[in-house]
């Protein structure tokens, strides 16, 4: 019984968290053209990251498009190799024009934390963005 919890445990927590080895210093803006990221799925005009006067992080993201998309999760960590789930939106249709995304992380202890973008398809698999870092002004 005592392997079979353990079991499901380590399901349920790799469902909910990924493993990451890259990640890029924060971007505040983006210039003309540039996108932060894209693929055939899904575009992401600008991924920004900024302070709270109660310890908080704000995380804004626009999109400009989103096809066959079932899943976007902002996943975080104190680190940049371990991230969990902060936030999490299921779409019901595909969208050809700019959304935009606001998200309050309040969760964060630590003056450092790192961000990314992940998205799941409708056929389960999966995409996502690099990973970027916050440094909490001190």
């Amino acid at each position: 019984m005592k392997k079979v919890l353990v079991f499901l445990f380590s399901i349920i927590l790799f469902t909910s968290c990924s493993k990451q080895d890259n990640f890029i210093e924060p971007t505040n803006s983006t210039t003309g053209n540039q996108l932060f990221y894209r693929d055939a799925h899904l575009a992401i005009q600008s991924f920004t990251l900024s302070g709270t006067n109660n310890n908080s992080i704000q995380i804004d993201f626009s999109t400009l498009y989103e096809k066959n998309i079932s899943k976007i999760e902002i996943m975080s960590g104190e680190t940049p190799n371990y991230l969990c789930a902060v936030y999490t939106v299921n779409l019901t249709i595909n969208s050809a024009q700019l959304k935009n995304y606001s998200v309050t992380d309040s969760k964060t202890s630590s003056s450092t934390a790192y961000y990314m973008i992940k998205y799941t398809l409708n056929n389960g698999d999966f995409g996502f963005t690099n990973v970027i870092k916050y440094q909490r002004n001190k």
